[in-house]
C-alpha cells in the first residue's frame, strides 16, 4: 500500500472514532434540535432496517456502475475519434466542456425528457458525469505517445489502426483507470441525486420519501451509506490504477 492510501485509511479511521462522539456530543449538548441530529442508535436501526436492504441499495449501485461504465466508454470512444480525426477535436472537445460545465440539476428536466424518468434517467445522470474525465485524460494521452514507439510500427509496415491498438491504447489505458477513479467518487451521488429527483425506487426515492416523512434517521442513513460507497469505489479504482501503472511499468524494461 501506498504512503498516500495508508495516510487516506488513518483518516477514515479517525473519522470513524471522532464521528459518533462529535454526534453524542452535539446531541447532549441541545444545541441542534433533536430532529436533525437523530439519536445515534435509531440510525443504526434504520440503515439496518431500510438502507440496508438489498433492493435498494443494489438497485442504486448497479445504476451507478452501468451509468459510470457507459459514460467512461462513451468518453473514451470519442477520444480515439478525435485522435483518428483530427478536424473534429475541436467540436468534441466544446460539446465535453459544455456537458462538464452545465450542472446535473439544470441537465435533470432534460435527462428525464430524452430518457424517461426513474432508472434511465439516473444511468445517464452517471454517464454525463462520467463522460468528460475519460475523454479528456484519455484524449491527452493518446496524444503522448513516445516518437521511437511509433517509428518502431511504422517501421515494421504497421499502419495508423496497428499503432493504435499496440501502442497509442496501452499507452492510454493507466489515464482510463485513472478516469474511473476520478469519477467512481460521483457515481453513486449522481445516481442518488437523479433518483431523488425523478424515480420511484432506489436510494434516491427512499431519501425522498424518508424527508417528506421527516424521519431524519433514515435520511441520515442514506447520506452515510452513500458516501460510504463512493469511498469504497474510489479506493478500489486506486487499487487498480497503481497495479496498472506497475505492471506497464515493468512491461516498459
Amino acid at each position: 500500500m501506498s504512503r498516500a492510501g495508508a495516510h487516506r485509511l488513518l483518516g477514515y479511521g479517525v473519522v470513524l472514532v471522532v464521528l459518533p462522539v462529535a454526534w453524542v456530543l452535539v446531541r447532549a449538548s441541545g444545541a441542534v434540535p433533536a430532529l436533525l441530529v437523530p439519536d445515534p442508535a435509531r440510525v443504526a436501526e434504520s440503515l439496518a432496517a431500510k438502507v440496508a436492504d438489498p433492493g435498494a441499495l443494489a438497485l442504486t449501485v448497479s445504476r451507478a456502475v452501468a451509468g459510470t461504465a457507459l459514460g467512461l466508454a462513451s468518453g473514451t470512444a470519442l477520444a480515439i475519434v478525435s485522435h483518428l480525426l483530427p478536424m473534429v477535436e475541436p467540436l468534441t472537445r466544446a460539446a465535453g466542456m459544455i456537458m462538464r460545465c452545465v450542472p446535473v440539476l439544470a441537465l435533470s428536466p432534460l435527462i428525464a425528457t430524452f430518457f424517461g424518468y426513474g432508472g434511465p434517467a439516473a444511468v445517464a445522470t452517471a454517464a454525463i458525469l462520467s463522460f468528460f474525465p475519460s475523454f479528456a485524460l484519455v484524449g491527452a494521452a493518446l496524444w503522448r505517445i513516445p516518437p521511437a514507439l511509433a517509428d518502431v510500427v511504422r517501421v515494421t509496415g504497421g499502419g495508423r489502426g496497428r499503432l493504435l491498438w499496440h501502442v497509442s491504447l496501452p499507452v492510454a489505458l493507466p489515464e482510463l483507470v485513472q478516469a474511473a477513479k476520478l469519477t467512481s467518487c460521483v457515481g453513486v451521488l449522481a445516481t442518488l441525486t437523479a433518483e431523488f429527483l425523478t424515480a420511484n425506487d432506489g436510494l434516491g426515492a427512499l431519501l425522498a420519501r424518508s424527508q417528506g416523512l421527516l424521519d431524519t434517521p433514515t435520511v441520515w442513513a442514506i447520506l452515510l451509506t452513500s458516501l460510504a460507497s463512493s469511498l469504497l469505489a474510489y479506493e478500489v479504482m486506486d487499487l487498480a490504477e497503481r497495479r496498472t501503472r506497475a505492471r506497464l511499468s515493468l512491461h516498459k524494461h
